[in-house]
């Protein structure tokens, strides 16, 4: 529109946005598993953020909004898409699969991460994400749930029991999820 102007805030909120987008990015693929998926989330929690820009900034702490606008968008879409037909990964990607070339143990352990994680239930995923890709203390993570600190120590603990079991049991199909993996998560995981 011509004339109008931008609001003076405007900068700010893009530096903020500019700092804060890959970290962003992490933990909405850990979320959803996919990357355009969690290109969707991150847009849909960017859109909200400049709508609400000027309430964000004077929260106390920007980023734990920022978190929980993100989890409620993850948890609301996950209500609205319901029952969709999702065709596999593997079966789009087989073809182009290759090993080797520097780096790639890591991207296939953090590939193997995030599809153990989509096999969570979502307390237990957004729980395990947020403490460890999004490295946040236990009592962050249950303001952003809405429950206590002793509750999300218990939700993690069963996320954790879960993965684990299914690594070792082979109920996860990638049996090369151990626990070098799980406790690599963050560093494996926050690297994309």
């Amino acid at each position: 529109m011509i004339g109008r102007r931008q609001p003076d805030w405007l900068p700010e909120a893009t530096a903020y946005i500019d700092g804060t987008l890959p970290r962003l990015m992490s933990i909405a693929t850990a979320l959803t598993g996919q990357r355009a998926d969690a290109e969707d989330l991150v847009q849909d929690t960017l859109e909200r953020l400049i709508a609400k820009w000027p309430s964000v900034q004077r929260a106390d702490n920007v980023d734990a909004y920022v978190r929980r606008i993100m989890v409620n968008h993850f948890l609301t879409g996950k209500r609205k898409r319901g029952s969709r037909d999702v065709v596999s990964h593997d079966l789009v990607t087989s073809d182009r699969i290759t090993t080797g070339g520097p780096g790639h143990e890591q991207v296939v352990n953090r590939d193997l991460l995030v599809r153990a994680l989509a096999q969570l239930p979502e307390r237990q995923r957004i729980v395990l994400v947020l403490r460890y890709v999004a490295d946040q203390p236990d009592s962050a993570i249950a303001e952003v749930l809405g429950c206590n600190p002793a509750a999300v120590r218990a939700i993690a603990h069963r996320g954790l029991v879960t993965l684990r079991s299914g690594a070792e049991g082979g109920t996860f199909r990638e049996r090369k999820v151990t626990e070098t993996a799980l406790d690599g998560a963050c560093t494996t995981t926050s690297t994309g």
